[in-house]
């Protein structure tokens, strides 16, 4: 336990993804480990209910730490925010752009960077408080044109591109506004 002692993270996309061979492959509960592990308190979100409950249940039970609902239940356990991640993100990958449906695009638009845009706007006046950090995660796929992902790379484009104007305007509250581009 550690440096993150009394902070309050929420992460988007935080449910435990078990892969065929046991290891966790979510970025999200990656993330909510290490945080767990430094002894911050955990908002976790995603689609899967049952993914979120099992993630709960197993870092409370290893890290003896209090996982949460989102912004006014986070507010009301935990009375403040340190700390937002936007990671969460789904789309139609491997389906070509000619191919590509509407309801297939905006599921990558809404589920990435609506869902940033507005996490960032309902904690932007907690994260100003407290001189909090946002993280949010882009990708390669925009910066190289990924074969197959055009709304993924859209939505993660668009989440770069929210990132700099953030950083930029919540400077100057001593908010730390960064992206991540995991290859």
């Amino acid at each position: 336990m550690g440096f993150l002692e009394g902070k309050t993270a929420i992460i988007t996309g935080g449910g435990r993804a078990v892969l065929k061979d046991g290891s966790c492959g979510s970025i999200g509960y990656g993330i909510a480990t290490a945080y767990a592990k430094e002894g911050a308190n955990l908002v976790i979100t995603g689609r899967n209910v049952q993914k979120l409950e099992d993630a709960k249940e197993e870092l409370e039970r290893l890290y003896g730490i209090k996982v949460q609902n989102v912004i006014d239940k986070t507010i009301e356990e935990f009375g403040r925010i340190d700390v937002l991640i936007n990671n969460a993100q789904a789309s139609a990958s491997g389906v070509s752009l000619a191919e590509h449906t509407t309801d297939q695009f905006d599921l990558a638009i809404y589920s990435g960077l609506y869902a940033a845009f507005y996490y960032m706007q309902a904690c932007y006046p907690h994260l100003k408080e407290t001189k909090g950090t946002v993280i949010n995660f882009a990708s390669g796929a925009g910066l190289f044109g990924n074969v197959g992902q055009c709304s993924y790379a859209a939505a993660k484009e668009g989440i770069r591109g929210l990132t700099r104007v953030a950083a930029n305007e919540w400077g100057a509250d001593d908010i730390n506004v960064n992206v991540i581009c995991p290859l």
